[in-house]
């Protein structure tokens, strides 16, 4: 599966199953944390994506970004633990913009992410760090859907009790100063092989943003799903949908236009994305992740990346997905440079329909 490829197997980063529809990563497990914020010791995340891959049953499916199975600590409750400094100020520019999946100890480089929580004082370590950074965070409090499906499919209950695992962590002054943009709900539940043949139906996408709200007020509720998939829905606790732009989808302007005009008329806000490693044409010049697939090159991360945070009903730009073989490539790190400065130039817009 490696050969070829950019990232060897069983090297620094994912490997992801990118040959089975609705196959997950399985990224290093998290470690405990063993100091203070600004230790030597990173606060690794562990992984939050799939891509879809052709031959999903369903026409156009968006590459994922599901998380890992449970990880150690995952059943820490979220009562007290190490202590950390309070929240200080923080400086946000532009949109939120990065790769998902960024250790904490790249938090300098681009200013968000997608983090997947595993236990509260693992959460409490980075949201530290992402505070003493003007990192911002759409955090995942559930992890990967075999979590979260029982032979029906998606249940609500195993989704809410992971969910509950973090109510004991004050997550108020980092809503407040915005370190904490959103908490990321749902990842493909149109995609039935993520769910036991089951896809996660609109009521229950609505039962979840709910008790988001029920429990986080002012936190900002964010899915990543096809439009289409959500369209006939009602979503009053629902605020932000996330896509990604692949190559294969044809002509960038015509599938913004249409994305942005579904999102308009179901009241959702939009997180824009590329899949960087997967999702690049076939003339990008560099190979993927698996035979047939390619990652997008510099030229085009550059075009695909502008074009698209120039809309501006887009409030946020996450990419598919942190990969250090990938990512240094002088190439390629020349262009996210390019992207994160051209997003730290536009206006601050907030997440919300």
């Amino acid at each position: 599966m490696c050969a070829g490829a950019f990232i060897a197997c069983g090297g620094g980063g994912s490997n992801l199953a990118v040959d089975d529809p609705g196959g997950t990563d399985t990224p290093p497990t998290t470690p405990p944390v063993t100091g203070t914020p600004g230790d030597s010791t990173p606060v690794t995340q562990p992984g939050d994506s799939t891509p879809s891959q052709p031959g999903d049953s369903t026409p156009g499916s968006q590459p994922g970004d599901t998380t890992p199975p449970s990880q150690p600590g995952d059943s820490t409750p979220g009562g007290p633990g190490p202590t950390f400094p309070p929240p200080g100020p923080v400086h946000h520019v532009g949109i939120p913009f990065g790769p998902a999946q960024m250790p904490s100890d790249q938090f300098a480089l681009y200013n968000a992410t997608v983090y997947t929580a595993t236990n509260a004082d693992t959460l409490r370590a980075v949201l530290a760090r992402a505070n003493q950074t003007s990192q911002r965070l759409f955090i995942n409090f559930t992890g990967n859907e075999v979590n979260l499906r029982d032979a029906n499919g998606f249940a609500f209950d195993k989704w809410k009790a992971r969910v509950d695992r973090f109510l004991g962590v004050d997550l108020t002054p980092y809503i407040n100063d915005g370190t904490i943009v959103a908490h990321f709900i749902i990842d493909e539940p149109q995609d039935p092989t993520n769910w036991n043949g089951h896809p996660v139906t609109q009521a229950q996408m609505e039962q979840m943003a709910a008790y988001s709200k029920q429990v986080w007020p002012t936190l900002t509720t964010m899915a990543r799903s096809k439009l289409e998939y959500l369209r006939g829905g009602q979503y009053p606790h629902l605020d932000v949908v996330r896509i990604q732009y692949l190559a294969k989808f044809g002509p960038i302007d015509d599938w913004i236009a249409s994305n942005v005009a579904q999102a308009k008329t179901l009241h959702l806000a939009m997180v824009g994305g590329l899949n960087a490693l997967n999702g690049g044409s076939k003339d990008s010049g560099i190979p993927g992740q698996a035979e047939g697939k390619f990652a997008m090159n510099a030229d085009e991360l550059r075009t695909y990346g502008r074009r698209f945070m120039s809309e501006p009903y887009v409030c946020g730009f996450l990419l598919f997905q942190w990969e250090p073989g990938y990512m240094n490539r002088p190439d390629i790190k020349a262009a996210l440079t390019d992207l994160a400065g051209y997003a730290a130039q536009l206006s601050n817009r907030a997440c919300r329909p």
